[in-house]
């Protein structure tokens, strides 16, 4: 009963959500997809309070399908609340009024409303990521890096078309860690997964010999913590999987690797090296 009432809930906000882009043009198809992320909408308090605290007026999200202007700066928001950390997270990308680009804030907030720490950064400028309404994703796993540290993670998603392209990529997790009045990241854009056209069927990306089928190989990455530790902070490692959409049993082994702390960051480049490697 309590997952039906989830459900309903669920589907509640999705007709809300829905409604609220109407007039404006349609949800896209990520848009659509993100939309059951509903346990993660930010309220206004929450990200009014952000917008003060990096002095934004207008700190809130337009509506489903809109994008960001003078009346809601917000591109995205993520909210949730973290009890091991005492507080609720708020993670926006937005813009500031003065400049196109969009920025990042990460901020605790307290019972109260305050925030006690944050992280301010610049978001990736790459052309094929768009930010919309779903981008970011708050991961609040058990990330335990180092004795007395947790971190949590942030997905962030483009909802840039498709479009014909071969080859794509999904979320790109990084992590950071809250101390003091500060967020800080730890590991910057891991990749968590990726997609290679195997077969391309029939579609405005192709003339009338193309199979009737599309048929794609998928690569997914799971990140957990590693038994062992490198100067004070836990291993982690990046697991991957890959399979096909067509029902074939892909025979590529399972992907491994451990990322290790270099004394500022987990870095990830020789992972993505054998990553590459392994997805040829």
């Amino acid at each position: 009963m309590k997952s039906l009432g989830i459900l309903a809930a669920r589907a509640a906000c999705l007709v809300a959500l829905a409604a609220s882009a109407m007039p404006g043009r349609a949800a896209t198809e990520h848009e659509q997809e993100v939309g059951a992320q509903v346990e993660q909408l930010c309220d206004t308090r929450a990200l009014a309070a952000v917008g003060r605290h990096v002095n934004v007026a207008n700190f809130k999200e337009p509506a489903l399908g809109h994008d960001a202007d003078a009346g809601a700066m917000v591109a995205a928001a993520a909210c949730r609340a973290v009890p091991a950390l005492h507080g609720r997270l708020v993670a926006a990308a937005y813009r500031s009024g003065h400049q196109d680009d969009l920025l990042l804030v990460i901020a605790l907030l307290d019972a109260s409303g305050n925030v006690t720490s944050s992280f301010k950064g610049a978001m990736d400028a790459d052309p094929a990521l768009k930010i919309v309404s779903g981008s970011l994703w708050l991961d609040t796993a058990a990330y335990d890096v180092a004795p007395g540290l947790r971190a949590f993670g942030l997905d962030v998603t483009s909802g840039a078309p498709r479009g014909c392209a071969g080859v794509g990529s999904g979320a790109r997790r990084s992590l950071f860690v809250s101390q003091g009045r500060f967020i800080r990241s730890v590991l910057q854009d891991l990749p968590m997964s990726e997609w290679a056209l195997i077969q391309r069927g029939k579609s405005a990306c192709t003339d009338s010999s193309a199979p009737e089928l599309t048929i794609t190989e998928n690569f997914a990455a799971k990140l957990a913590l590693a038994p062992t530790s490198t100067r004070g902070y836990r291993d982690l490692v990046v697991t991957g999987a890959a399979s096909r959409d067509d029902g074939h049993l892909d025979e590529r082994p399972p992907f491994s690797a451990v990322l290790k702390w270099d004394g500022r960051m987990y870095a990830i480049d020789a992972q993505q090296q054998a990553w590459a490697a392994w997805r040829q």
